[in-house]
């Protein structure tokens, strides 16, 4: 099968071929978020300036630096899917970042997990395509366990709650059908989304330092096959996870 055809050797198209602009300003830390509005008002901030871009047919995708308590970050938009986040994490990584903070919405499959819980995704059942090009096939892979120990530690140390849990990554939101979804929770998923497994796979591949978290969005009801977005008991700022993830990178600092 096309997915058994996992090869550990180098490519013909790498990370470090793609051109860069001159004068980018690379920080030891990236903080990539998947809202939009996220980026949105971190750009428009006193004292944040652009500090390079990545390109592709869809333009421009910039990273801008965003300083506090005397660290800088830099912070960008990842896109959606599994595909394109990876693409960028690898241009990403062969331009200098270290540290890989990355979060973003993930839907519930388990309703007694509130809106608005922050998820350390453990393991990922890898229902997509990317995963399988960076890790031999298997139906499950999970992070480097001492990154998500080190990642625990420190939103422990600042009393911030989080579940460790396994995610399921699929391709395709639009076909989580009420058996599919009774299948991945008895593989033990209670989250699902699009890129974790990918982003475990490149992570161990690579070798690269990835510290990933969710905070729980819409709920996916299997048993009455309805979709509830959950609007009214979503009430944090999708800002208040940036700072979650910004306290991340200064105790990373720390740590070094």
């Amino acid at each position: 099968m096309l997915l058994e055809e996992f090869e550990s050797v180098r490519a013909v198209i790498e990370p470090k071929m793609v051109k860069t602009e001159n004068q980018e300003e690379i920080c030891p830390t990236i903080i990539l978020t998947f809202a939009g509005e996220v980026l949105e008002q971190i750009k428009q901030m006193e004292g944040v300036h652009e500090g390079g871009a990545l390109k592709s047919l869809n333009g421009r995708h910039p990273w801008y630096i965003y300083e506090k308590d005397g660290y800088k970050v830099a912070v960008a938009l990842l896109i959606i899917g599994a595909p394109m986040a990876v693409g960028q994490l690898e241009e990403y990584k062969a331009r200098g970042f270290e540290n890989f903070i990355i979060f973003g919405t993930c839907g519930v499959l388990d309703k007694s997990i509130a809106a608005d819980k922050l998820i350390l995704p453990s393991a990922a059942l890898r229902d997509e395509g990317t995963s399988y090009h960076y890790a031999p096939p298997s139906d499950e892979i999970s992070y480097e366990p001492a990154l998500l120990f080190t990642m625990e530690k420190i939103l422990d140390k600042h009393q911030i709650e989080h579940i460790r849990t396994k995610t399921w990554t699929t391709d395709a939101f639009y076909r989580e059908t009420a058996a599919k979804i009774k299948r991945r929770m008895a593989s033990g998923a209670e989250v699902v989304e699009m890129e974790a497994a990918s982003i475990m796979a490149w992570s161990r591949f690579r070798d690269a330092k990835v510290y990933q978290f969710f905070y729980t969005a819409d709920y996916v009801d299997y048993q009455n096959e309805e979709w509830d977005r959950r609007s009214s008991e979503r009430v944090l700022h999708p800002l208040t996870f940036f700072e979650i993830a910004f306290t991340i990178a200064k105790e990373l600092r720390d740590e070094r």
